[in-house]
């Protein structure tokens, strides 16, 4: 029987966004990053007071952020969607959400105690997240390698947006894999070459290489179904 609780969110609770102080300002390149005092408002909150890097914080519209850093009574987000300032003053939400924590959006009963707009704010930058790419593609970033791999596809891996994932579990024994190279300007071109890949007696993938252009490249393994 098929566990549904992995979509559940692990860790979900409101506090009151005080004190929203911008850190850094948004460039080109950069996101801009605010610095946010937190306190459970209520302790029976699933993981009350619980924060890690890699956390979302939502503020009172629906937006999300990453957490990137905190203390015992604050947290540091980036604007990963280039919006803005976080709503100060007003109820949030610190969460791991749904399957391990890769989901960036929360149940309705949860944004129905933000402001009337959080639930179709929300939706929309949750919606952008599952289509891009492939739904649920990830990159495996790599720098200066001549034969990019895969050394072990059944250990937990880390993509580019810093995502512990195990690629056995999400993508299975099937998935596609692709090659990327940077050419410049942040654009990639894909290598159209074909990977080894190794699989043993029972027809489990193992590692996964590819012969690469003869040259030192930069640029990242793409997964997906």
């Amino acid at each position: 029987m098929t566990d549904l609780t992995k979509y559940n969110p692990l860790v979900a609770w409101f506090t009151l966004a005080q004190s929203v102080v911008q850190l850094t300002r948004e460039t080109v390149d950069d996101v801009a990053t605010f610095n946010i005092t937190v306190k459970a408002i209520d302790t029976n909150n699933i993981g009350a007071n619980e924060v890690e890097i890699g956390y979302t914080f939502t503020d009172n519209i629906g937006t999300p952020y990453k957490i990137i850093a905190f203390d015992s009574t604050s947290i540091d987000v980036s604007d990963i969607f280039r919006v803005g300032c976080p709503v100060s003053g007003k109820v949030g939400i610190v969460h791991k959400s749904a399957y391990k924590g890769y989901s960036i959006h929360l149940p309705s009963e949860l944004l129905y105690r933000l402001h009337q707009t959080a639930v179709s704010n929300n939706n929309k930058f949750a919606m952008s997240i599952l289509w891009q790419n492939d739904p649920n593609g990830r990159r495996l970033p790599f720098n200066n390698i001549l034969m990019p791999e895969i050394a072990d596809y059944n250990v937990e891996l880390i993509d580019e947006d810093g995502v512990h994932f195990f690629p056995v579990e999400d993508y299975g024994q099937n998935p596609q894999f692709e090659v990327w190279q940077y050419v410049e300007d942040g654009k990639y071109s894909r290598i159209p070459v074909d990977p080894q890949v190794s699989r043993g007696f029972d027809g489990t993938i193992g590692r996964v290489l590819f012969s690469g252009t003869g040259e030192l490249i930069t640029g990242y393994i793409l997964i997906k179904n």
